[in-house]
C-alpha cells in the first residue's frame, strides 16, 4: 500500500498555542498508534513513518488518571511536549533531516481516543441496501500533507489501515452519542476479475437520534486487511485504486443528500 500524503509526522507538527504564561502548551501533535501499553505508565507511540515516541512514566499516569486506559488503546490522537532533563535541555530534539526511522522522549500533554474497526463484508449490493446503515449524513475533513497535497482519506502508513477525520451531528449527551454507528463496507459481488478499484461504502447509522444540536468530530480507523485480501484472491493483483463513497454533507446540516460523494486514491 503507497500512503498519499507524508503526514502526521510528529517530529514536524509544532503548535503555535500559547498558555496565559507564553508557553506553549504543547509542541506536537499526530494520530499515533499505541505500540505498547501499560496500566502501570510505561508506553510508546508510533507515527506513521515509522518513528517511536516514548511517554514518560508521569505524563502516562496523569493522563491515565483521567480514566483512559492507554493499554486498552490501539490507535490514539495525541499531545505532546518534548521531555527534558534537569537544565531544560530537550532529551532527544526533533531530527527533521532524518532519513530512517528515530526514537524520541516525550512527555504527554493530552491524548484522545481513536475508534478502530474493520470493514465490514456485505455479499451483495442488496444486501447493503437494506442493512439501514445510512441513516444520516457525514462530513470529511481534508488531510493535508507535508508538501500541501491533500486527500480525504488514506492509508496509515504502511498499514493496511485505512483513516480519516469524520463529523457528524447529533443530540449532545452521553446517550444520544450511542446511538450512531460508523461504519466501512465492502461488497463482495462489485470484486471482479478486472476490477481496477476497491470500493468502500462510508455509513452513518443514527439509530433513533434526530438531534441537530452538536457537532462531532473524531479520527476513524478501520482495518482493511480482509477486503485486500478478497481482492487480491479474485483479481490476483492490487487494486490500483482506493474509492471511498458516502452520503457527505460538507456543511453539516443534518440533511441526507440525494446522491452520493466518491473519494479516490491512488495506489500505485
Amino acid at each position: 500500500m503507497v500512503a498519499a500524503l507524508t503526514l502526521l509526522m510528529g517530529v514536524t507538527m509544532t503548535s503555535c498555542l500559547n498558555s496565559e504564561g507564553g508557553e506553549t502548551l504543547y509542541d506536537g501533535y499526530f494520530l499515533a498508534k499505541v505500540v505498547s501499553g501499560s496500566a502501570l505508565g510505561g508506553t510508546s507511540f508510533q507515527d506513521a513513518g515509522g518513528n517511536t515516541f516514548n511517554a514518560s512514566y508521569e505524563s502516562v499516569m496523569q493522563v491515565q488518571a483521567n480514566g483512559l486506559n492507554l493499554s486498552e488503546l490501539e490507535m490514539a490522537f495525541i499531545y505532546f511536549k518534548w521531555a527534558v532533563d534537569e537544565s531544560g535541555n530537550v532529551l532527544t530534539p526533533p531530527n527533521e533531516e532524518a532519513t530512517t526511522p528515530q526514537t524520541y522522549e516525550i512527555d504527554l500533554v493530552a491524548v484522545q481516543e481513536v475508534s478502530v474497526e474493520d470493514a465490514e463484508r456485505m455479499e451483495t449490493m442488496a444486501d447493503f441496501e437494506s442493512s439501514e446503515y445510512e441513516t444520516a449524513s457525514l462530513s470529511l475533513t481534508n488531510l493535508t500533507g507535508l508538501v500541501g497535497n491533500s486527500v480525504k482519506f488514506d492509508f496509515y502508513g504502511d498499514d493496511e489501515t485505512l483513516y480519516m477525520y469524520v463529523q457528524w451531528l447529533l443530540t449532545n449527551g452521553t446517550e444520544e452519542f450511542k446511538k450512531h454507528k460508523i461504519r466501512l463496507v465492502y461488497v463482495n459481488e462489485e470484486i471482479t476479475p478486472d476490477s481496477k478499484e476497491l470500493k468502500f461504502y462510508l455509513c452513518h447509522d443514527k439509530g433513533d437520534d434526530d438531534g441537530l444540536n452538536a457537532v462531532y468530530g473524531n479520527w476513524y480507523c478501520f482495518r482493511v486487511q480482509n477486503a485486500l485480501a478478497t481482492f487480491r484472491s479474485v483479481t490476483g493483483k492490487d487494486p490500483a485504486m482506493i474509492k471511498l463513497s458516502l452520503y457527505e454533507d460538507s456543511g453539516t446540516t443534518g440533511v441526507l443528500p440525494s446522491s452520493r460523494t466518491d473519494y479516490t486514491l491512488n495506489n500505485n
